[in-house]
């Protein structure tokens, strides 16, 4: 039976986390190193922001404490809680759509666990493992936990695409005059300075690419030949994939879980709304972060505005997203600064400035206030929730320890695309049995309509009878 052998193949790959990864002391080293470089970087990253103007930073940063500004920092400390609350609905609603029996707070912990792995993870690649094991451990299927994770990450990325689309529409203009990242190297006394616009781009491209291909690859058998084919062959060739034949796994895996998940989404609409809605409410709150944390500092500026916020810190989350660095610490930072400072076009106004008649220059107040405000962003949104989400991760009850600490199993995509392979075949029945029972819902309504229209017809034949006696 399918079931029994999927229960056959869950158990033997723990046993692998937990027997065979023992042997495995780089895995530990791993996670000590991605640890250490999130500090490290971090830790940096704050150095170089204030050491020019740290008078001036302290100064501003006294603002936020100040009677008229406080409230507007628990505002943003709100906010941050929730976006938390948001991203556990969602998971929360997931969750239920399998187990009538789950609470809120249990989805809250898979959220936290999610977002510690995936901090001390490159590319935030090991959180899904991560939330797959926490759910089963809460009880949820591991065919169901990979579903919910493979659904709620076709929502996250098709709702970005559509808010990066809206950002390149609307501030296109902005984008492209915003400045360039200073690198610090000359070649014949030129800067090679780096604009941020193609790099954005880039960044929004590599995310449409992703859903883009697996569209095509999943519906287009012509497409799907071609990649699977020639293109991993090339590839190969030119040495940039070194296992064509585990590439070619992978990417079927990929492209069958997304049909399979995204059927799924489809056969609940109703429910499908509600999670782009409550994905779409989450992005703005979290891309408008930056502006609140301006009004507690005091800002300004007639240059900031709140959308204008929301489709800076966009383009910030397609930049970052290019370097796949644990937590991206030090390149949010950097990516921060570059696009919410503008020192390279004055003209087009400064997002932060503070007091207009004081007697720094305007570039100069932008700079202190523009780091007041990266350290306050950065400490809200992710040195504290990483704190917190560490120790939920290290003390929650049904986190997956023994597999991630004891053993020194280190999380990644990999081992997720693993777990969806082995569920492949229980999600593939569950969902066309929910088409079927669907298909056969709407024909039980179809009919119970065609039965009403008849009786009603009847009902009126035998009253124009009546009127004709």
């Amino acid at each position: 039976m399918p079931n029994e052998k999927l229960v056959e193949q869950v158990e033997q790959f723990e046993k692998d986390l937990k027997e065979g990864k023992k042997k495995d002391k780089k895995s530990i080293w791993k996670y000590v190193l991605n640890i250490s470089f999130v500090l490290i970087a971090t830790i940096l990253a704050v150095f170089f922001s204030v050491k020019d103007n740290y008078k001036e930073i302290i100064s501003n940063l006294k603002t936020c404490f100040a009677p008229g500004h406080v409230h507007w920092l628990l505002a943003v400390v709100g906010l941050v809680l929730a976006t938390v609350i948001i991203r556990s609905f969602i998971l929360f609603c997931f969750a239920r759509l399998y187990s009538h029996n789950y609470k809120f707070h249990q989805a809250m912990a898979v959220d936290q666990i999610g977002v510690f792995y995936n901090a001390v993870t490159p590319g935030a690649s090991g959180g899904q493992i991560m939330q797959a094991y926490t759910y089963k451990k809460q009880g949820v299927p591991v065919s169901s936990a990979v579903s919910i994770l493979a659904m709620y990450s076709i929502v996250f990325q098709s709702i970005l695409i559509i808010f990066g689309i809206v950002s390149f529409i609307v501030k296109y203009d902005f984008l492209t005059s915003i400045g360039s990242i200073k690198t610090g190297i000359k070649i014949n006394e030129v800067p090679l300075d780096l604009p941020i616009w193609p790099l954005t781009i880039v960044g929004f491209l590599l995310n449409v690419g992703v859903i883009a291909i697996v569209l095509l690859m999943g519906y287009w058998h012509s497409f799907h030949n071609f990649v699977m084919g020639p293109v991993i062959s090339f590839l190969a060739k030119i040495k940039i994939v070194k296992k064509p034949d585990k590439m070619r796994e992978s990417l079927r895996i990929q492209v069958e879980n997304f049909k399979i998940e995204f059927r799924r989404l489809f056969t609940n609409i109703r429910f499908t709304l509600l999670v782009v809605v409550c994905f779409a409410l989450y992005m703005a709150i979290k891309f408008s972060i930056p502006y609140f944390v301006g009004l507690a500092l005091g800002n300004q500026s007639e240059a900031a505005s709140f959308w204008d916020c929301i489709f800076l810190s966009n383009y910030h989350q397609m930049v970052t997203g290019l370097i796949p660095v644990p937590g991206s610490a030090g390149v949010s930072e950097f990516f921060f600064y570059q696009l919410f400072c503008n020192e390279v076009h004055p003209e087009l106004g400064f997002f932060y400035m503070n007091d207009p008649t004081s007697s720094l220059t305007i570039v100069n107040q932008s700079r202190a206030l523009c780091r007041a405000a990266l350290l306050i962003w950065r400490f809200c949104t992710f040195a504290f929730p990483i704190l917190i989400a560490g120790f939920v991760a290290a003390f929650y009850r049904s986190a997956p320890k023994e597999e991630a600490q004891r053993s020194g199993f280190m999380p990644n995509r990999e081992t997720f695309v693993s777990l969806q392979n082995e569920t492949y075949i229980q999600r593939k029945e569950e969902v066309e049995e929910a088409v079927h029972t669907q298909s056969l819902s709407r024909s039980a309504v179809f009919e119970r309509l065609k039965t009403t229209k008849k009786k009603k017809k009847n009902n009126d034949e035998d009253d124009y009878d009546k009127l004709d006696l």
